[in-house]
């Protein structure tokens, strides 16, 4: 039996089980419904795929050539649809003009209708016994400009999952339930699976027939990989969170080096380029002997407001200890001490020169590090100590104390003892 015969049947029993996961995907009550329901139409699409894939035997093609690349168009619905989940699952908007993605499958239907679909089916069976000998040139270029588009997609997705990692680090001090890391290496490993498709489609534009067979094993992992995504997404469900989107800024905050990036679904904000310009305009007020402009002025109240709130931060963070809490959020803690989210975060970048998440996480690391030279807690572990202190687990805690102290728990307590010990001698 020809091995591409012996790998229909993989592929049959992965349309049959991914038509399940899809029905269960659609159904999902947990996470965002959007995201599963994207999901489900993205495993819908590769089952009904792996459905027709006994067409590329003869015998089944030379006597139903009716079904001859009728779900070939579905090929430019896969990228879409896994770019378009991604958004999703990282609080992006999916819309009506979401729509605008499946352009290229719409017009590729269109153009297989006008130049294919209604041929007789003898110019059917030719094309398709030329295209699996390698002869077809066109269509081995046409090959490659789709690998090329599914390519783009996974460039805009790996895209939108850095940019929301940045965006929960301004929100969120405790990410590891939410930081879509499972997604990001599922996507990463996809590029494996692109690089051999696109090594297949080279060979082939360039006369190595035999490089086709590549294109069963594509397929093979191509459709292991999503089964595998889908199955992680359901386990994962729950990760889903919406990040905040401030969607109004005071008018003065935009005059101040505040800039509102939508794309990024929050604000950023840019003490450089201010200072820079204080500066500039300091130095030419001075050398004209000309007063402080209004805007040098309302630079300079800005600073100083800013300072005074940083200080008050720092006083509530040392009495109050809010970072004990591991669901603490920038809302929350806004909440708390009084500031106003978007002001915190302002206060946060432009005068820590840090994001939310590593200025509790260092809150807490200076916490367990006290705690550990305390003789109170000589009966507890380090995981413990980490719990208590607002970590959710022990390998973020090592993270963010490896990050801050620039050596592992274990190292801090051996330097400790032994300048202890030194001090005794």
């Amino acid at each position: 039996m020809p091995l591409s015969t012996v790998l229909m049947i993989p592929d049959l029993i992965g349309a049959a089980q991914g038509y399940f996961v899809a029905f269960i995907l659609f159904r999902l009550k947990r996470g965002s419904h959007q995201a599963n329901s994207l999901l489900a139409a993205l495993v819908l699409v590769v089952s009904v795929m792996l459905s027709f894939s006994p067409i590329l035997i003869p015998s089944v093609y030379t006597a139903f050539p009716f079904f001859i690349r009728i779900a070939e168009p579905m090929r430019f619905l896969i990228a879409p649809l896994l770019f378009l989940y991604v958004r999703a699952q990282t609080g992006g908007q999916v819309n009506r003009r979401s729509l605008l993605h499946f352009t290229p499958f719409v017009v590729y239907v269109v153009f297989l209708m006008i130049t294919f679909y209604f041929q007789p089916a003898e110019e059917k069976i030719k094309f398709l016994t030329e295209n699996l000998a390698g002869k077809s040139q066109s269509y081995n270029i046409f090959l490659l400009a789709r690998s090329l588009h599914f390519f783009a997609y996974l460039l805009l997705s790996i895209r939108l999952l850095r940019d929301y990692s940045l965006r929960i680090r301004n929100e969120y001090s405790s990410i590891e339930r939410i930081n879509l890391h499972w997604l990001r290496n599922l996507i990463a490993a996809m590029w494996l699976w692109w690089a051999i498709q696109f090594v297949a489609h080279i060979g082939m534009l360039l006369g190595f027939s035999g490089l086709r067979s590549l294109n069963l094993l594509v397929g093979l992992l191509g459709t292991l990989w999503m089964y595998l995504l889908a199955y992680v997404a359901i386990m994962k469900a729950d990760s889903f969170v919406q990040t905040a989107s401030i969607q109004e800024l005071p008018t003065i905050l935009s005059q101040n080096g505040v800039q509102f990036d939508e794309q990024h679904n929050g604000a950023r904000y840019y003490d450089a380029p201010l200072s820079e310009q204080y500066e500039s305009e300091s130095h030419t007020s001075e050398s004209n002997g000309n007063e402080p402009t209004a805007l040098q002025n309302t630079l300079r109240q800005e600073r100083q407001e800013g300072m005074a709130l940083l200080e008050h931060l720092q006083y509530f963070m040392e009495t109050k200890q809010p970072f004990l809490d591991s669901e603490l959020t920038l809302q929350k803690l806004a909440g708390q001490v009084g500031i106003p989210a978007y002001r915190l975060s302002q206060i946060i970048n432009m005068h820590l020169h840090k994001n939310f998440f590593d200025v509790v996480n260092q809150y807490r690391v200076e916490e367990i590090k006290r705690r550990m030279l305390s003789p109170k807690y000589n009966n507890y572990t380090v995981s413990m100590v980490a719990i208590e202190t607002g970590f959710n687990s022990k390998s973020a805690f090592n993270a963010a104390f490896k990050k801050h102290t620039g050596m592992t728990p274990s190292e801090f307590k051996k330097q400790h003892e032994s300048s202890t010990m030194l001090e005794k001698s």
